[in-house]
């Protein structure tokens, strides 16, 4: 958007033609950068009206002085586009002078220099005592106008946490130590949240953070403790125990079956020796149907029983590798998924609308 604006500027009313390019800001955060061509007027005054007027109470002559000679060498470099040189100049007279009409100038090398929390900043501080210290009404509704720009670029970020020590930093700047909250503005876009401790994960949120509404977030830390959770492959615990009882109950079987086997093969030795003791010479005992029987017998369940230990051994060891299969194994989970389902409500209000921001993790 390019908007022309008719100025006066200075004792001597010169006029100058302004204007400024407004960016488009992008879904990632870019933009492009909001600049202006306003020239400052080679003459600019610094308004004084005595110590009536509130920007001039209580500063002495010399610092005025001090702060005019700065405040047009600032100007100088601005209409050749030195806007760094500006700044620092605008800068250094402020010292000596804090008036609205270098703060104005200020911001607009500021704009320049693509720096739009700080042009914003001093622009309001330009407008402070309305349009008397700018000597013209149309230049201080071109600081409104440049105010009103400036904000769409501009978010307002808001960071809690109360865990003692945490060092929390905002795009790699540290902004406060914990327990405290830290009230700030930043350009609109992706900004990274940290939040630090020893002996805790370091807490990571990179939120997208646009103009109007504050966004505000709350940083937790939690120690690996906290963050661990526990799961296993299936969960029907009961499964390996099951299968080693029942491994123990087939043993068991197994141990009856040979104990029958054993009663068995005790009868066989029984009858032969009762058969021997009734027979004459050395001929033995001639070996009968029901022998056979009771030998064949004791032999299959002899042979059922070792059959039963090993699957009963078999099914104990199943069963000990699925207990040790499905043990409980550790997972970190990540702070922010403790907060899952938490919603926040942040009233907002425009000239145009009123209602309620929705935010949250569901």
């Amino acid at each position: 958007m390019t908007r022309a604006i008719r100025l006066s500027v200075g004792l001597g009313l010169v006029l100058a033609t302004s204007s400024f390019q407004a960016g488009t800001a992008h879904a990632d955060g870019s933009g492009d950068q909001t600049t202006t061509s306003e020239k400052a007027g080679t003459d600019e005054s610094l308004q004084n009206g005595g110590d009536a007027r509130p920007w001039a109470a209580g500063v002495k002559e010399s610092e005025q002085k001090a702060a005019l000679q700065l405040f047009h060498d600032g100007n100088v470099q601005l209409n050749d586009a030195l806007f760094a040189k500006a700044a620092e100049a605008y800068k250094q007279a402020l010292t000596h002078w804090d008036h609205p009409a270098i703060h104005y100038n200020l911001a607009l090398a500021l704009m320049n220099l693509d720096q739009p929390i700080e042009a914003a900043a001093n622009f309001q501080t330009a407008v402070k005592f309305g349009e008397a210290p700018l000597q013209s009404k149309d230049k201080f509704d071109h600081a409104k106008d440049y105010i009103l720009l400036l904000d769409k670029q501009i978010g307002e970020v808001e960071v809690t946490c109360q865990k003692a020590g945490t060092k929390v930093s905002i795009d790699g700047k540290e902004v406060f130590t914990a327990p405290g909250t830290y009230k700030g503005k930043v350009r609109a876009g992706k900004h990274t949240i940290v939040g630090t401790l020893e002996g805790h994960p370091t807490r990571v949120d990179a939120p997208y953070i646009s103009s109007g509404a504050p966004f505000r977030i709350e940083l937790k830390l939690y120690t690996t403790a906290e963050l661990t959770r526990y799961r296993r492959k299936w969960e029907a615990t009961w499964m390996p125990y099951a299968v080693m009882g029942a491994g123990v109950l087939v043993g068991a079987g197994g141990g009856l079956v040979e104990l029958l086997a054993s009663n068995d093969y005790k009868s066989y030795d029984d009858k032969v020796k009762a058969c021997n003791a009734m027979t004459t010479g050395n001929t033995g005992c001639a070996q009968s149907t029901e022998l056979k029987n009771l030998q064949n017998s004791g032999d299959t369940k002899k042979g059922v029983g070792y059959v039963m230990y090993g699957v009963g051994a078999a099914a104990v060891i199943t069963g000990a590798i699925l207990w040790a299969i499905n043990r409980p194994e550790g997972y970190e989970v990540r702070p922010e998924d403790l907060n899952a389902g938490v919603v926040s409500f942040t009233p907002v209000v425009s000239p145009s609308f009123a209602g309620a921001a929705l935010t949250g993790r569901f």
